[in-house]
């Protein structure tokens, strides 16, 4: 039997992470969580990095940068989760670098939080009958 200290029941934290983020994002796609996580180790990643961390092409990391968004922000598409926000870099008024808003940071603050307290699963070799 596989369980985890004192909670009873089986528990994995990377999957536990994924629960959370389908949770908050009912149908977020793959792409988008990528982009999140990435953006959330990477402050001020621009697509073309993100791309490359992503392992996709420029495309994919910013449509899937571009639906993390926020409502008001230009070139958001649906569904606008908020959790982006792109600025300019001091030093590149061209580039755009994506940040965390307060709602991401919110969010990843959560999954560090999970991380943080992860058990790991272990064999219960106990005989059944002791």
């Amino acid at each position: 039997m596989l369980t985890t200290e004192a909670a009873g029941r089986r528990r994995n934290t990377l999957l536990a992470s994924l629960v959370l983020i389908r949770r908050e994002a009912p149908g977020i796609t793959v792409s988008e969580i990528l982009a999140f996580l990435y953006v959330a180790e990477n402050p001020g990643v621009r697509v073309k990095e993100l791309a490359a961390l992503m392992q996709t092409t420029a495309a994919t990391a910013s449509r899937a940068s571009r639906a993390l968004l926020g409502a008001e922000d230009p070139g958001v598409l649906p569904p606008a989760r908020g959790w982006l926000f792109m600025a300019a870099n001091s030093r590149e008024a061209v580039s755009r670098h994506l940040y965390l808003t307060e709602s991401g940071l919110a969010l990843s603050s959560r999954l560090d939080t999970l991380i943080a307290s992860a058990r790991p699963i272990r064999i219960d070799r106990t005989p059944s009958g002791a």
